[in-house]
């Protein structure tokens, strides 16, 4: 009897060590995420694509974490394709967040892989369009581990962007540009790889530059230096200049700046003989749905980053509204939602006309914090 209770409690340990050897090697197994991976993004009805601004973000796609069923590293691959079927396709960017930035440059490169351009002479051979627009196929590969054997994944929807590629309006061939280079304007430089356009209307020559306290020169003709007009060439056919500009007298009798460096309106007036210069000044808002308020105390700016392009970072709110003005303590400057929208803008979907009696902006997101971005040049009103 003795040994028959010493035989039983033998198998009861035995039984117990195989229990925990059961415990100690419990695996979990990552399963197909049972809702997937989608975006979560609210896209926009077209995406505007210059040169000027292509190291802009022109898109943050965002998604949905994968649920595996299991604790997991998850890896995220942005691809984008030109092909619907995306038989082809480029990796956009890896990632184990759940964000990814696509810059404008990104996109321009799918569109001249479309084959488009911004040559506004330029039209499709089969439609006899605008050779401009076409469409960029983006999906979401979410993944667990190093993405190689026995991984397992799970792929989004594909999500289609529409792009167009902005096209540039050809000059009066009646009316020719002139062209400004030197170190004097930032963005331009001593060479003929970013010249600084001026465009003609009825013998007026505009442009918006960004000057620096150095020296530059007119040129008639683009990428041709024996086309240049100095200073002394202005001075000496009776132009009136203004005193922010002097004679570099730098055996070349450049023009030289000695401004508060920043953007300015720059115009050669053929007509009136003379050459001018207006400082930039910002775009205020001011309004309930800023926070401004309705008053002049501590307006809201929106100042000018580079030439044409207005940016301020603030908190908007959709309880409220607001305009634009272009000169402060002026109420009869106001720049409403008609004013652009009539002006041809494109205007950010989350701006709607408030129909308020005075046409204002009404923000109509969740309230938070957005840089927003008023492009004269591109016309163009977008938030970030």
């Amino acid at each position: 009897m003795k040994k028959a209770s010493l035989l039983i409690l033998a198998f009861i340990s035995l039984l117990g060590i195989h229990s925990c050897d059961e415990e100690d090697s419990l695996e979990f197994v990552a399963q197909p995420a049972s809702e997937g991976v989608s975006f979560e993004n609210s896209f926009s009805a077209e995406y505007l694509l210059s040169e000027e601004t292509g190291s802009n973000i022109a898109e943050r796609f965002f998604w949905n974490q994968a649920d595996f069923d299991a604790p997991v590293n998850i890896t995220y691959d942005l691809e984008a394709s030109i092909d619907p079927e995306f038989s082809d396709f480029d990796l956009v960017g890896t990632t184990t967040e759940t964000n990814q930035a696509v810059t404008v440059d990104r996109l321009l490169g799918y569109a001249e892989d479309l084959g488009l351009d911004d040559d506004p002479e330029s039209v499709d051979a089969n439609t006899g369009l605008p050779n401009n627009t076409g469409e960029v196929y983006f999906r979401l590969h979410a993944y667990t581990g190093s993405g190689e054997a026995n991984t397992v994944d799970v792929y989004s929807d594909i999500q289609p962007l529409t792009i167009r590629w902005i096209e540039k309006v050809a000059t009066d061939a009646g009316c020719p540009s002139l062209w400004v280079v030197g170190a004097a304007a930032v963005d331009a430089g001593w060479n003929w790889d970013s010249p600084i356009e001026f465009l003609c209307d009825n013998e007026v020559y505009t442009a918006r530059v960004s000057l620096t306290n150095d020296t530059f020169r007119f040129f008639e003709t683009q990428g041709d230096w024996d086309s240049g007009l100095n200073y002394t060439y202005f001075e000496e056919d009776g132009y009136t200049i203004d005193p922010l500009f002097e004679n570099a007298a730098d055996g070349d009798t450049n023009f030289r700046f000695i401004g508060t460096p920043g953007i300015y309106e720059v115009v050669v007036d053929d007509n009136a003989k003379t050459i001018t210069l207006t400082a930039s000044t910002p775009y205020y808002l001011i309004g309930d749905g800023v926070p401004s308020g309705w008053n002049w105390d501590n307006p809201v700016e929106a100042v000018e980053t580079s030439p044409y392009v207005r940016t301020a970072t603030l908190n908007f709110n959709s309880t409220g509204v607001f305009r634009f003005f272009t000169v402060r303590d002026d109420w009869n400057t106001g720049l409403n939602y008609p004013y652009f929208e009539d002006a041809g803008y494109t205007i950010d979907p989350l701006f709607a006309n408030a129909e308020d009696g005075d046409s204002n902006f009404s923000f109509v997101g969740t309230s938070g914090t957005f840089t927003i971005t008023i492009n004269d040049l591109e016309k163009t009103i977008t938030l970030e």
